[in-house]
């Protein structure tokens, strides 16, 4: 959410990325075989030179394509979830859905569409299932432009955007975030 305003597209991952890193030639490859790419393609590129390089050695990965223009109409769906979510009461199904979401190397950040999957499920609230379901709608068909997982990570678990959901103690740093003080996903977070 930093960098939004300098950047066409953003590419991510929502676990902490293994010890090789990038290995270029997967990912470059395609680029200098094309020459001139936009930058969806060389993000895609991108994620794909990843995500190949990690499967054909059998690790576990997670990487996404993010549009960098879609986290403005991302923020009204976010709250507005986050305050149907509060309005019911329900502390104790988003604290366990929090809790069984996907997580990763750094537990306190959990896959967003998974957390919105297993708190609709459990929620008697028809307010708080229409805002998940928008919310992942937006998240699925226009924030991520491409996600790849591999391994231990599957498709519905690691869905492309990771969100900070502590468990135990809120970090105060997080409200100096430019996405704190857009959002109000803390105030869930707090709540």
């Amino acid at each position: 959410y930093e960098i939004k305003n300098y950047t066409e597209y953003i590419v991510g991952s929502e676990e902490t990325e293994p010890g090789d890193g990038y290995t270029y030639d997967l990912w470059l490859g395609p680029v200098v075989a094309k020459g001139n790419m936009t930058a969806a393609e060389l993000g895609k590129a991108a994620v794909d030179g990843y995500s190949n390089h990690y499967q054909s050695i059998g690790q576990a990965s997670t990487q996404s394509l993010l549009k960098s223009d879609a986290q403005d109409g991302f923020v009204p769906l976010v709250n507005a979830f986050v305050t149907a979510a509060m309005a019911s009461g329900e502390k104790a199904q988003v604290k366990s859905a929090a809790s069984a979401a996907q997580s990763y190397a750094v537990y306190d950040n959990k896959d967003l569409g998974h957390f919105l999957t297993l708190y609709s499920a459990s929620t008697r609230s028809a307010d708080v299932k229409a805002k998940a379901a928008a919310l992942k709608a937006y998240l699925n068909g226009t924030l991520i432009a491409h996600n790849r997982v591999n391994g231990k990570y599957t498709a519905a678990n690691s869905q492309g955007l990771a969100v900070y959901l502590p468990g135990y103690s809120f970090n105060s740093d997080y409200n100096e975030l430019a996405w704190a003080k857009a959002a109000q996903w803390d105030d869930l977070i707090k709540w």
